[in-house]
């Protein structure tokens, strides 16, 4: 229980979970043909493609580093609350639980079953808003003389919420047209999809916060 609440056990825990999401997507991306015979492309294809069965050549590697990501980034969002230890930080810690294990969700739940896949995806869209939300306001409103981080990493929070609230508006105006805002079963393809982008950069800046988190406490252990 201490390591879970120590800077060094939310290091590992992120490094870990953001490891297994970029290893899966690559794997999985590099042997990837679509239907059509395409190859994966991050500016015309959403994210959960690459663990589509039966069309994903290596969607195991995807959907099991998204599993793998989750559960690590549960424990992640653990030792982040614990460590801030204030009421606000703990709010957050609950969100951020939710949203870790929904994304390991998608990976339980693949394209090609769409409705759970879909609960799982538009879960981690929203919690993971709220839960980058709710963190950074727990970080930039630390009262301790000596915070666990310094409280100008709140910065750090700001792509993901751009990357989220950009993602659910476009959701948003398509689900009002489509039952299934996130499939692709009779899409024209166009070369350049603003969806897909806007979907990687959800996974970049997310990505990237972890990251800019452990190294921030990295620095603060001086290690």
């Amino acid at each position: 229980m201490e390591f879970l609440k120590s800077p060094l056990g939310f290091i590992i825990f992120s490094i870990a979970g953001c490891f297994f999401a970029v290893a899966g997507s690559l794997v999985s991306g590099a042997a990837y043909r679509g239907k059509e015979g395409e190859r994966y492309s991050p500016l015309n294809h959403f994210i959960s493609e690459l663990g589509e069965v039966g069309v994903s050549r290596r969607a195991w590697a995807f959907n099991i580093g998204l599993i793998l990501s989750g559960l690590c980034l549960v424990l992640g969002s653990l030792s982040l609350g614990l460590m801030i230890n204030t009421t606000l930080s703990k709010i957050a810690m609950g969100v951020g639980v939710i949203s870790a294990f929904s994304l390991a969700m998608v990976g339980v739940f693949p394209m090609n079953k769409i409705k759970p896949h879909t609960i799982a995806a538009v879960t981690y869209f929203r919690s993971g808003l709220v839960m980058v939300i709710l963190f950074s306001l727990a970080i930039g409103l630390q009262n301790s003389p000596e915070p666990v981080l310094s409280p100008w990493f709140f910065l750090a929070g700001l792509p993901p919420m751009m990357a989220f609230g950009g993602f659910l508006t476009l959701m948003g105006k398509t689900s009002q047209a489509a039952d299934e805002p996130l499939g692709t079963q009779d899409l024209v393809r166009p070369k350049v999809w603003k969806y897909a982008i806007v979907e990687w950069s959800i996974f970049a800046a997310v990505v990237l916060w972890f990251l800019l988190i452990a190294l921030g406490l990295r620095a603060a252990l001086g290690l």
